[in-house]
């Protein structure tokens, strides 16, 4: 994704020079302001909310250790994990983009060139992740009794880590590029040259490859579970005893399971993503003017609000195809109501504590008035110290 073309087809400054041009072109255009000011802040919201649950099922010590115990099913869950993290920051980058159409925050020094550098590194890792994940469910699915020695949830990890730290060099030249531009958050003009050769590089690494590569591998897995299905109907009617048929079909459910979900997890990526990437692509190979219209530009901008979508989706994806992480989030939900509920137990018990040590003071003082009220006589004898109240209406005398 081009840097030039991000700044212009995310309304940094609106396809204008500069941010008040982009606030009246935005509120003269019914479409633009809904754009620019009502979906970018619905989708950070719904999509920041997504990733923060799935940030928190996956990052569960409990659900960790399940995953090292279970085995390859769920190797992939670090992928997820750190996925819904690098969508989080990408979102919060849209919602500094939506917060621009009313103060300059990102034509700025520093956050220029930084904000930039996080969204190509986000777009790179979700275009990783996903065909990392994707890969491994064709290991398993290829290979189903290797499987368990060659996927682990501490390997997923270690490639998850390692895309990110790919990610993070390859794009490293960025913030050399760019610059504040007649006050604009732009490439600088000597070394524009430089961006709109990378821009065709990052294209071929963002867009092509992983396309390619994800179709590829989901045609595999798809006519491999049509033949799984066959060799099933076939090992039930072989002769083996029925605790190894049952654990057989329970391995093969969960394993198909896993499957479904990252098919749908991936191939919504590839429909969300493929209008900006095919109109992307197809702008930069033909760089002719006559290529770079009006209705080009405007298609490019709305479809890549559209690519938007896949950094915010994931979370009801999951709801909908994964069980088990439904399972996760009920158990989280549960535990934050006892949660609440033993805090306000232990809030009301210290307060009726509190009213009780009150109730105690004021009536101990009530007893030391009282006593203090009486007549009464006191003896001191060698430090000592007795009293004793003296009767009312009474003589004494020696005689008596």
């Amino acid at each position: 994704i081009s840097i030039m073309s991000y700044i212009e087809n995310t309304t940094l400054s609106s396809l204008n020079t500069t941010l008040k041009q982009a606030t009246f072109s935005s509120y003269s255009s019914p479409l633009n302001f809904f754009f620019n000011h009502i979906y970018l802040l619905l989708l950070v919201i719904i999509g920041s909310i997504g990733n923060g649950f799935v940030i928190i099922v996956f990052g569960q010590r409990a659900l960790r250790t399940t995953i090292v115990s279970v085995g390859s099913n769920m190797s992939v869950y670090p992928f997820l994990f750190y996925m819904a993290i690098s969508d989080t920051i990408y979102l919060f980058i849209l919602f500094c983009l939506w917060l621009s159409n009313y103060r300059n925050i990102l034509h700025r020094p520093i956050i220029c060139q930084l904000t930039l550098y996080l969204t190509y590194v986000c777009n790179f890792i979700s275009a990783y992740y996903t065909v990392s994940f994707t890969a491994q469910r064709l290991f398993a699915v290829v290979k189903p009794f290797r499987v368990s020695h060659v996927l682990s949830w501490y390997r997923s990890r270690c490639l998850a880590l390692l895309i990110i730290l790919i990610a993070c060099l390859i794009y490293s030249y960025l913030p050399f590029l760019i610059g504040i531009v007649n006050g604009r958050c732009y490439s600088l003009e000597h070394l524009r040259w430089i961006n709109e050769f990378m821009d065709i590089v990052d294209c071929i690494i963002v867009f092509l490859i992983p396309y390619i590569v994800i179709i590829v591998m989901n045609t595999i897995i798809l006519i491999s579970l049509r033949r799984m299905k066959q060799t099933e109907h076939e090992f039930l009617f072989q002769n083996h005893s029925h605790l190894n048929k049952i654990r057989e079909i329970t391995r093969r459910n969960a394993s198909r399971k896993m499957t479904k979900l990252l098919l749908t997890v991936s191939t919504s990526y590839l429909i969300i993503c493929a209008p900006y990437a095919c109109i992307h692509t197809w702008r930069l190979l033909y760089g002719d003017e006559k290529f770079q219209t009006k209705l080009i530009r405007q298609l490019e901008y709305y479809f890549h609000l559209i690519y938007q979508i896949s950094f915010a989706i994931n979370f009801y994806i999951y709801i909908l195809f994964d069980s088990k992480f439904r399972r996760e989030l009920k158990r989280f939900f549960m535990k934050c109501k006892r949660h609440i509920h033993h805090y306000f137990r232990r809030r009301s018990s210290y307060e009726h504590e509190d009213s009780n040590i009150q109730n105690n003071s004021s009536t101990f003082e009530h007893f030391q008035l009282m006593g203090r009220t009486s007549p009464c006589t006191t003896l001191t004898t060698s430090g000592f110290t007795f009293g004793y109240k003296c009767k009312q209406n009474k003589t004494f005398s020696s005689g008596s």
